[in-house]
């Protein structure tokens, strides 16, 4: 029987329905395209970025109700919500040949595949990243990385809504359909013998992040290009998961704005 860990089989869902907390995530879900269902604020909460989600929620459609501040906490649990949760529907990319088309119709297509990431404050923090810096997709295997969840959508200050996001069966699969489109993978490795300073990231190009405790999978580095490190000079050997990603997207970044 094909279980995980915990004896739940992750599905490949593209339609993922959350309920989500905080001022700036309800805020992002209604400046994206993403589909806002309803919206709950708790009773007596006010201030500038209230106004802001009903004025935007009034603009959209969307329903606004109010709640007693312990209905907040059935809907989205134990957690600070600031006073406004709110029912959204994250569309992730379809299927491999909707992600191909997408990047086929870029001229040097930014990736990030994040291979098994498991924590989703890493996560969370890896899509804010992404987001700013304009990565064209996100790619993540479904077994082993961790789900899109509501802590997700805060800790990435509501980039979740904004990032175009691929969940794929088989990664190493969707990695070779990418080379098929002369997309360069990219591993970051601590014991790669190229600096991040020497491997070009100007052109089309996806970069593979390792998960937080064994980096990334033998068996995906045969269908990477090449690996880089990222240089160190202190005492400690490492850079968590959502630094190391940050640092090598800045440098692709100032790659590109300097062939640009």
């Amino acid at each position: 029987m094909n279980k995980q860990k915990y004896g739940k089989i992750k599905k490949n869902e593209t339609r993922l329905p959350l309920n989500v907390y905080g001022r700036q995530p309800v805020l992002e879900a209604l400046r994206s395209q993403m589909m806002v269902e309803k919206i709950w604020i708790g009773a007596g909460v006010k201030g500038p970025g209230i106004r802001h989600i009903r004025s935007l929620a009034e603009k959209k459609e969307v329903e606004v109700k109010i709640i007693p501040k312990d209905g907040l906490q059935k809907k989205v649990g134990a957690v600070v919500h600031q006073g406004v949760a709110a029912a959204v529907v994250v569309q992730a990319i379809p299927d491999e040949e909707a992600l191909l088309e997408r990047m086929g119709q870029k001229k040097n297509p930014l990736l990030l595949v994040l291979d098994q990431i498991q924590d989703p404050h890493n996560l969370g923090a890896i899509l804010r990243t992404a987001e700013i810096s304009g990565v064209d997709a996100v790619i993540l295997p479904v077994k082993g990385s961790a789900e899109l969840t509501a802590t997700v959508a805060k800790t990435s200050a509501g980039a979740l809504f904004h990032v175009p996001i691929f969940r794929c069966d088989e990664l190493t699969e969707t990695l070779e359909r990418l080379k098929s489109l002369n997309i360069k993978i990219v591993a970051t490795l601590p014991r790669a013998e190229t600096s991040m300073y020497q491997v070009d990231l100007s052109g089309g190009c996806a970069i593979l992040v390792g998960n937080e405790g064994e980096g990334v999978r033998k068996n995906v580095l045969p269908w990477c290009d090449t690996a880089l490190y990222i240089p160190q000079f202190g005492k400690l050997n490492s850079l968590n998961a959502s630094v190391s990603t940050a640092v090598v997207l800045y440098e692709a970044l100032r790659q590109r704005h300097s062939n640009s």
